[in-house]
């Protein structure tokens, strides 16, 4: 289980150079992801916040996404071996990276909340998001055509138990059979997932107009 909530940055590639064993240096490229999900269409240019506080949960995955790996998939040759990359990597695991797309598109939210917490702050919630992210990959469908998955279930929880429940799978096609664009199909299909969590919250959200 991953136990870290990061803020990071905007999309970037930092070249360090790194040694292996026999004495060959290579130059690794480390990425991360984009910032928060475009403001909804129908936000409102009110200033007036929601009644309830959300609790952002630390974002659950299975052991292999516990790494700053980034991981790709040959379905055309063979969809049960799973690869890493031995020259790009994440700045940090995954769900972490997510969890910082998330809290910056719900952060964002047009007041639909009147607070936003995460997983360590003590305050009281009327709410928790609880996010497990199942998968997180790029797939080869072809030697140059691939697409960046994410998938992940949304649970909703309240002080009695759990309030809603979601499966959220998106693809999104990356524009280069690499690293930067599997790292690009990523990016933006965790900032759809991010905002397709804001609008589903949104019903679990009491605005103050409706107060």
């Amino acid at each position: 289980m991953i136990r870290k909530f990061a803020f990071l940055s905007v999309p970037v590639a930092l070249a360090l150079v790194g040694c292996i064993s026999s004495g060959e240096t290579i130059q690794v490229e480390h990425f991360t992801l984009g910032g928060a999900a475009p403001p909804a269409q129908n936000a409102s240019a009110t200033n007036q916040r929601g009644t309830h506080i959300l609790r952002i949960a630390e974002i659950d995955a299975p052991n292999w996404l516990d790494s700053t790996n980034l991981y790709y998939r040959l379905e055309y040759r063979n969809g049960a071996k799973i690869s890493a990359y031995s020259r790009s990597d994440w700045v940090a695991p995954p769900p972490a990276l997510l969890a910082n797309v998330l809290q910056a598109t719900l952060a964002a939210g047009a007041g639909q909340w009147k607070a936003i917490l995460g997983p360590n702050d003590v305050a009281r919630a009327d709410l928790t998001l609880q996010v497990k992210l199942n998968d997180f990959e790029q797939q080869f469908m072809s030697a140059q055509q691939s697409i960046g998955l994410l998938d992940a279930t949304a649970t909703l929880f309240d002080a009695n138990g759990i309030v809603a429940q979601r499966q959220f799978h998106i693809e999104k096609p990356a524009p280069s059979a690499d690293a930067a664009g599997g790292v690009k199909a990523l990016s933006e299909a965790s900032q759809a997932f991010a905002g397709n969590i804001r609008q589903w919250l949104a019903d679990f959200a009491p605005s103050a107009h409706n107060g």
